[in-house]
C-alpha cells in the first residue's frame, strides 16, 4: 500500500512538472521588415500579452491579462522582448506589431479577411513582414482588427500601441461619418 501511494505521488509530481514546463516562456527577439522591399522597419510597436483563462466553476470562464510588454523596433528592424513567464496556467502569448502606414500584424488573426493565423510559431529570430496599408482597405475595419488583436477589453495599459495607432482611430471616425452621409 505504501509503495502504491509513493508511486501515485511520483506520477502526480511528473504530470504537474510536465504541465509547468510546457508553459514557460523565455525572452524572444525578431526582425520587422517591409513585405515588398524586405528593408527593416524602424519604430514599429511590438506588443506581447500573456493572459489567463481560469476554470469557471459557475458560468463561462473569463480571460484576463496576466502580463503586457511593449517595445519598439530599432533602426535595423530588430526588437527583443525580455520576459520570463513561469506560470503553468498562463495562455500562450499574443503578439501584435503596428507601424503607421502598414497593416498590423497579429499572431492570432490576419487582416483583412480575419482568418485565424496558422503560420506563426513562437520562436527566436522570427522575421515579421508588414504589408503596406492599401487604399482599398478600411481604417474602421483595421482599427477594429487592432482592438481585437491587442485584446483591448482586458484593460491593461498598452500606451505605446494606443499612441501609435491613435491617428488611425481618427481616420476611422471620418470613414464612419462619410458612410452616414451616403
Amino acid at each position: 500500500m505504501k509503495r502504491k501511494l509513493i508511486l501515485l505521488i511520483f506520477v502526480i509530481l511528473i504530470l504537474v512538472l510536465a504541465v509547468y514546463v510546457s508553459r514557460i516562456y523565455f525572452p524572444i527577439d525578431g526582425t520587422i521588415v517591409d513585405a515588398e522591399t524586405k528593408l527593416p522597419i524602424e519604430g514599429a510597436v511590438v506588443l506581447v500579452e500573456w493572459s489567463i483563462t481560469p476554470m469557471a466553476w459557475l458560468g463561462m470562464p473569463t480571460t484576463t491579462s496576466y502580463r503586457v510588454i511593449e517595445t519598439m523596433s530599432d533602426k535595423s528592424g530588430k526588437f527583443k522582448i525580455k520576459a520570463y513567464v513561469l506560470n503553468p496556467i498562463v495562455n500562450k502569448p499574443d503578439l501584435t506589431i503596428y507601424k503607421a502606414g502598414y497593416v498590423a500584424w497579429s499572431s492570432q488573426i490576419i487582416f483583412p479577411n480575419r482568418r485565424n493565423r496558422t503560420d506563426f510559431k513562437w520562436r527566436d529570430h522570427y522575421a515579421f513582414s508588414l504589408e503596406r496599408f492599401k487604399p482599398e482597405y478600411s481604417y474602421e475595419k483595421h482599427t477594429s482588427f487592432i482592438h481585437r488583436a491587442i485584446n483591448l477589453g482586458f484593460g491593461e495599459s498598452k500606451k505605446l500601441m494606443a499612441d501609435a495607432y491613435y491617428w488611425e482611430e481618427i481616420a476611422a471616425s471620418k470613414e464612419r461619418d462619410e458612410a452616414r452621409k451616403d
